[in-house]
C-alpha cells in the first residue's frame, strides 16, 4: 500500500492488534467443526476413562475400530511435547472403509509424570489415497497396452522367485514390426500392440503375471505346466488378427524355465528367455523355442 491508506492501516494495526487477536473462551469454535467435516477433533480423559469427540464425529466414525487404534496409544502415550502421526483404515457408518489421517499428543501432569490427556484430530484423506493410487498405477502400468511395465514386471516376479517354486518366463516379440510401422503408420502399429496385449491377458489370466518389455516386445511369468499349448493358442490367434493376404501379424516366442530355487536370479532367467525368443525369429519366426532345445 502507498500513501495516507498505508500509514492509516500502521496506525490501526499498532493500537488495535490486541482487539483483533484474541482466543474464544466458549465452545461455539469447537461446534464449528461441524463446517468440516474431513476433520474431526478427540480427547481422552485419563481420568474418567471417556473419548470426547467434536460434534462432526458423530455418524461418521466407527467408534469401536478406533477405540482398538486409540488402545495402543493410551497404553503407551506421547512423550511431552511429541506428536505422532500415523494413517489407518477407518469404517463410516454404513459406508465403506476409508483412510484416515491421525495426529496426536499428550499433556502429562508434571506432579505424578502421569499423562492426563490423549488430545489429537482424525483427517480423511480417503480422496488422497485415490489420487496416489492412480498414481502409483500409472508408474506400473505401459500407458498403451495397461499392461505391467519392464520395471513393474520384473519386480512382480522377483517377489514369486523369492519364494521358490517352478515356473516359466515368456518373451514374446511381433514379427516384423517395423516394417508395419513403416508402411501402414504408428497408429496401426499402436493398435496391433493393444491387441497382443489383450490376447495375452485373454491367455494368460491372474495370477499370471503380463508385462510389455519395450517396443513390440512382451513378457509373461506363468507357474502352469501347459505353457507350451498355451503359446500355441497365442500363435494361431495373432495369426487371425489380420485376414488380408498382404498384411500378415505373427510373434516369435522364447520360453524359458526357471529353477525353482529361492532368490533365482530374474535378470539371468530374462536373458534366457530372450535368448530363446531369437532363436525362434532366426530359425524363421512365427514358431516357440524353448531355451537350452536344439
Amino acid at each position: 500500500m502507498t500513501g495516507n491508506s498505508g500509514r492509516r492501516f500502521e496506525r490501526w494495526n499498532s493500537v488495535n492488534e490486541h482487539e483483533f487477536f484474541r482466543f474464544s473462551e466458549t465452545e461455539q469454535m469447537y461446534k464449528n467443526m461441524n463446517l468440516f467435516k474431513d476433520t474431526v477433533l478427540f480427547e481422552y480423559s485419563y481420568m474418567d476413562r471417556r473419548l470426547y469427540l467434536s460434534p462432526n464425529a458423530k455418524g461418521q466414525i466407527d467408534l469401536l475400530t478406533f477405540g482398538r487404534i486409540l488402545n495402543k496409544h493410551r497404553n503407551n502415550a506421547p512423550q511431552d511435547g511429541e506428536i505422532r502421526s500415523f494413517e489407518f483404515c477407518l469404517g463410516k457408518m454404513g459406508e465403506p472403509y476409508h483412510w484416515c489421517s491421525c495426529k496426536l499428543t499428550a499433556q502429562w501432569d508434571n506432579r505424578t509424570e502421569d499423562p492426563v490427556k490423549l488430545i489429537g484430530k482424525l483427517q480423511d484423506i480417503t480422496g488422497l489415497k485415490a489420487r496416489e493410487e492412480q498414481l502409483l498405477l500409472q508408474s506400473l502400468k505401459d500407458g498403451l497396452t495397461g499392461l505391467y511395465n519392464k520395471m513393474a514386471f520384473k519386480y512382480r516376479v522377483e517377489e514369486k522367485l523369492k519364494v521358490g517354486g517352478s515356473g516359466w518366463l515368456c518373451m514374446i516379440d511381433i514379427d516384423n514390426f517395423k516394417e508395419i510401422n513403416d508402411c501402414y503408420g504408428h497408429l496401426a502399429g499402436d493398435r496391433i500392440l493393444m491387441q497382443v496385449g489383450g490376447m495375452l491377458c485373454d491367455i494368460y489370466p491372474e495370477p499370471d503375471l503380463v508385462g510389455r518389455a519395450g517396443g513390440d516386445e512382451f513378457v509373461v511369468f506363468t507357474t502352469e505346466e501347459n505353457v507350451r499349448e498355451r503359446a500355441d493358442n497365442l500363435l494361431d490367434r495373432v495369426e487371425r488378427m489380420i485376414p488380408e493376404e498382404k498384411w500378415r501379424i505373427s510373434v516369435s516366442i522364447g520360453i524359458a524355465p526357471s529353477t525353482g530355487e529361492r532368490g533365482e536370479d530374474y535378470q539371468k532367467l530374462f536373458s534366457k528367455a530372450d535368448r530363446a525368443m531369437y532363436q525362434a525369429k532366426q530359425a524363421g519366426k512365427n514358431r516357440i523355442a524353448f531355451f537350452g532345445d536344439g
